[in-house]
């Protein structure tokens, strides 16, 4: 029985990490693998396959690639659509650093010991639009994004255009299938105060 491919994990800038997944690429295993890419996607990792190509075993590339039809009639090609451009980051501020930072630094939101259940009214969000102190809105939540500008897949400048104000609609055009509340939870400064003038 031939070995399942590996998932490569890529970075952004088209480099592949150091970490690989075996995952099981035979038919019976296509919700779990399915699933497990769009979790990691989800996140912002991209992941392609590799390794050894079994002739009944369609081989992963892409999540929503059907496999192969044994029939003779030619099927066209999915439609394209052109994919965003990408900021080449920094050396060190992949998508699997961020992971990894998050789970080793205590303070990304700059709390200094406050809560992150506070209510915050958009009057405060409001001072905070510098690259060094940059908060955002998002679904009513308030994330501090200076951390993350480095590691934004899109560049800092497209961060940017959030800070200070509610961005939800932002978000949604251009990442409503990405969790950020997972991605950005230790970011998190508080909660809007709706009950506030100047929303």
């Amino acid at each position: 029985m031939p070995r399942p491919p590996a998932l490569l994990l890529m970075d952004h800038n088209g480099g592949h990490s150091d970490d690989q997944l075996q995952i099981c690429n035979e038919p019976r295993c296509s919700s779990v693998r399915d699933s497990s890419v769009e979790v990691l996607e989800t996140v912002g990792i991209s992941v392609a396959a590799v390794g050894a190509k079994s002739p009944d075993t369609p081989q992963l590339t892409n999540p929503s690639e059907e496999p192969p039809s044994s029939g003779n009639q030619a099927s066209p090609p999915p439609p394209q659509s052109k994919p965003r451009a990408r900021v080449p980051l920094e050396r060190g501020y992949t998508q699997m650093n961020w992971l990894k930072l998050t789970r080793t630094e205590p303070d990304l939101a700059g709390l200094k010991g406050q809560s992150s259940k506070r209510l915050i009214p958009m009057e405060e969000v409001k001072k905070h639009q510098s690259e060094e102190d940059a908060w955002t809105v998002l679904r009513g939540h308030i994330y501090n994004i200076s951390p993350y500008l480095k590691f934004h897949p899109g560049g800092k400048d497209m961060l940017m255009k959030g800070a200070g104000i509610d961005c939800t609609s932002l978000f949604n055009k251009y990442h409503s299938w990405v969790n950020a509340e997972f991605l950005l939870e230790k970011c998190l400064v508080g909660h809007l105060d709706i009950s506030q003038k100047g929303i």
